[in-house]
């Protein structure tokens, strides 16, 4: 009697002594950009309010080296998830990240999070490098080696080259139950990108970084082409109201190939420079401006971008972040287009 016992102590302590110290911890936060807009092309002229952004993101840590993130977006018909990836951590100077992300690209995209948007919309270059190479929003299905140093980052990104989620694009996802696994699809060709970043301890608050991808996939943003792309960003100041004076430089180039040439020939080609300059009217205020050249080849005229404008933070003024209450007024003009833009937007994180 006294032998059950013990084994019935023993049975019952055993699954109490495995259980973790602490459960999976869920950290919630979302943004909200409403704008009010005032656009000419030409002899047209539109009038009206807007949302750009309202997401909602999560982050759920489940061990200390394993973390998911997610970030939902509801601003089109229906609601999207941007990101949607498993980050693990073995070591502190070494991550690797698995599914649809951000990662090497120009610094001046998606690795610019939405929150510190120098104006109302990233550089029209990084816009226009995203819609002709992975998708708009930056994002791609792969998985991503990084080593971190206290002074900067390395990465190294194996992905599929095109960030759509249709299943007969960038997201092969069929099951082996279906009659062809392949989805009536003839596709090899992946994307292999390298980049990195680093702040000198002689230069501080100064960023440099740069990044080279090759993309086979010839997805339909590139017309079924291949690509080289490279690029490379000097910041000093990378966050908005962050430094008395700021300064970003950014360039890129897309060279693409013809599918039908036996050898990589150039076919065609994106190239851009954007130059933002950024003064602190107050701790809780800033100014700036920037001026962008963009060439998109031989069948495109070269467009020269300016951007003006000024934004105001009232979480600043009460001692929190310069993103987490924002308002921001941009005037963009662009004289090939004949077009002008002017935003006023309202940016609020939780």
């Amino acid at each position: 009697m006294r032998f059950r016992l013990l084994l019935l102590l023993g049975l019952v302590a055993c699954p109490a002594q495995a259980q973790p110290t602490a459960l999976p911890t869920v950290t919630l936060g979302g943004t909200l950009q409403a704008r009010f807009s005032y656009g000419r092309y030409e002899n047209r002229m539109r009038l009206g309010f807007g949302i750009r952004r309202a997401r909602l993101r999560a982050a759920v840590r489940l061990s200390e080296h394993w973390l998911l993130r997610f970030q939902l977006d509801g601003t089109g018909t229906s609601a999207r998830l941007p990101d949607a990836y498993a980050v693990y951590m073995p070591h502190p100077n070494w991550s690797f990240r698995i599914g649809r992300l951000a990662s090497i690209q120009p610094r001046s995209l998606a690795l610019t999070s939405h929150r510190y948007v120098d104006a109302v919309e990233r550089p029209a270059i990084a816009e226009r490098w995203g819609a002709r190479t992975i998708g708009r929003d930056g994002r791609d299905f792969g998985v991503e080696a990084a080593y971190h140093h206290p002074r900067g980052r390395f990465l190294l990104f194996l992905h599929n080259g095109d960030g759509s989620w249709d299943r007969l694009r960038g997201n092969y996802r069929e099951s082996p139950s279906t009659p062809d696994v392949t989805g009536g699809q003839q596709r090899t060709g992946l994307a292999i990108s390298l980049g990195g970043e680093l702040t000198p301890q002689a230069l501080e608050g100064l960023e440099v970084g740069g990044f080279v991808t090759y993309n086979g996939a010839g997805n339909p943003n590139t017309d079924g082409r291949r690509y080289v792309s490279y690029g490379f960003h000097l910041y000093r100041g990378a966050l908005p109201g962050s430094d008395p004076f700021r300064l970003k430089l950014d360039g890129l180039m897309v060279h693409y190939f013809r599918k039908d040439a036996p050898d990589p020939v150039a076919a065609d080609r994106l190239t851009g420079i954007a130059v933002l300059g950024a003064l602190r009217l107050h701790h809780a205020a800033e100014a700036f401006a920037r001026y962008e050249w963009l060439d998109e080849g031989r069948t495109a005229t070269d467009r020269s971008i300016w951007t003006i404008g000024f934004s105001f933070s009232p979480s600043a003024l009460q001692g929190a972040g310069y993103e987490q209450q924002r308002l921001t007024v941009a005037y963009t003009t662009e004289r090939v287009l004949s077009q002008r833009l002017l935003v006023l937007q309202w940016q609020l994180i939780f």
